[in-house]
């Protein structure tokens, strides 16, 4: 109940940049983590960790050598992925658009795979648009891109980078959402 309610703080402080009222659903986390291949992963990244819904399910399936940088720009959400307790995981308080910084402080060129909830339709345009090039110029090629959001604002920004985009739905979320699945050819 505690995570819910850093979540719904969070939110109220700051909900463009939260998202959602609610955490994602396990539903909607297991459909993102579907298709990634963590047999050959050995860096993964998290966009948006939020209350470590995700953030859990990819360590579950992860191997023991691969890392996991999970960025949350919201102090008291970070805070909390920081309770749990996984080697692999670092958590880093800071904004999506720093990938190449952190990539790099942790010793990786590029991340096999990213996997992120921010909200972009809700950013400011910039800030999306900025994510987004980072997202394409750090992620490995053969990597996958895998993206949720509440509607299809964002795919044509996207569609503009990535030429292979697979889009699915996951009813069973609240609100219901939209999974991109893209691989960097």
């Amino acid at each position: 109940m505690q995570n819910k309610n850093i979540f719904f703080k969070s939110f109220l402080k700051n909900p463009l940049r939260t998202g959602s009222i609610v955490q994602s659903s396990p539903i909607l986390a297991d459909k993102m983590l579907s298709k990634i291949d963590f047999q050959n992963a050995n860096c993964i990244v998290e966009l948006g960790g939020g209350g470590g819904i995700i953030t859990k399910k990819i360590l579950k399936k992860m191997h023991i050598g691969c890392v996991l940088l999970c960025f949350e720009i919201e102090p008291d959400l970070a805070k909390k992925l920081r309770d749990i307790k996984d080697p692999r995981l670092i958590v880093i308080c800071d904004s999506a658009e720093n990938i190449d910084i952190h990539l790099k402080k942790h010793g990786f060129p590029k991340a096999d795979c990213i996997v992120s909830g921010l909200p972009l339709a809700s950013l400011p345009p910039r800030t999306s648009r900025t994510i987004l090039k980072s997202i394409y110029a750090y992620l490995a090629t053969g990597g996958q891109y895998i993206q949720f959001q509440y509607s299809l604002t964002s795919l044509r920004q996207i569609k503009y980078l990535f030429s292979s985009v697979a889009i699915s739905f996951v009813f069973l979320n609240f609100p219901p959402a939209f999974v991109y699945v893209c691989v960097k050819i």
